[in-house]
């Protein structure tokens, strides 16, 4: 069996990663040998950055800017 995860995240709670990570154990739990994949989702709020990021295979930068 095949799954793909695309969940939003839960505002405050868990993030869009985190949440895709509980359903994947679910699903293993039951159906061991399954092929579950987690992609990270957002709508714009919170956690888009995140889920682009992680979607696109980026890495997070910090850059000090002024004015």
């Amino acid at each position: 069996m095949k799954v793909t995860i695309a969940i939003d995240s839960f505002k405050g709670s868990l993030s869009s990663l985190q949440a895709g990570d509980a359903v994947r154990e679910g699903i293993l739990r039951v159906y061991g040998d399954a092929a579950v994949q987690v992609r990270p989702l957002a709508d714009g709020g919170e956690g888009t950055v995140e889920a682009l990021t992680v979607g696109m295979g980026g890495e997070l930068q910090t850059v000090t800017v002024t004015g």
